[in-house]
C-alpha cells in the first residue's frame, strides 16, 4: 500500500467534519440573519468565505487521494466517478452561490441567496458522504 494514501484518507475523511460543521453553522447563520432582518456583516462574510475554502481544501484532498489510490486498485465504481462527481457539483455550486451573494443588491438578498447556496452545497456533499460511506460499508 502506498505509504501516502493512508494519511491522505484519515485527513480527508478527519475534514468532512469542519466542512459538514461550517456548513450547518452557515446556513444557521443566513436563515436567522434572513428571519431576523439583519444587517451583513463581516461575520456572515468570513463565514461564508472560511466555509468555501474548507470545501476548497476537502475537495483537493480528495483529488489528490484519488489520483494516489486509482493506481492502487483500491476504488469502485462509486468511489471513482459518483463521489467525485458529487462533491465536484457541490464545489460548483458553493463557489457560483458565494459569487451571486456576493454581488447581491441588499442585505436580504445576500442572505436569501447565500442560505441556499449552503443549502444545496450541504445537500450535495451529504449526498456524496452517504454514498461513499454506504459503497465502503458495503465492500467490508
Amino acid at each position: 500500500m502506498n505509504s501516502l494514501f493512508m494519511p491522505l484518507l484519515q485527513a480527508h475523511s478527519g475534514w468532512r467534519y469542519i466542512v459538514l460543521l461550517l456548513l450547518i453553522l452557515a446556513v444557521v447563520k443566513y436563515l436567522l440573519g434572513l428571519v431576523q432582518k439583519s444587517s451583513w456583516t463581516d461575520m456572515d462574510q468570513r463565514l461564508g468565505l472560511f466555509t468555501t475554502i474548507a470545501l476548497d481544501i476537502q475537495v483537493l484532498l480528495g483529488l489528490i487521494l484519488l489520483a494516489v489510490a486509482a493506481p492502487l486498485g483500491h476504488l469502485g465504481p462509486t468511489e471513482k466517478f459518483e463521489h467525485p462527481t458529487t462533491m465536484i457539483l457541490a464545489l460548483i455550486v458553493m463557489h457560483i452561490g458565494w459569487s451571486r451573494v456576493k454581488k447581491a443588491p441588499d442585505e436580504a438578498g445576500k442572505f436569501r441567496t447565500a442560505a441556499l447556496t449552503f443549502i444545496l452545497t450541504g445537500l450535495l456533499v451529504a449526498l456524496g458522504v452517504w454514498r461513499i460511506t454506504a459503497a465502503v460499508a458495503a465492500v467490508g
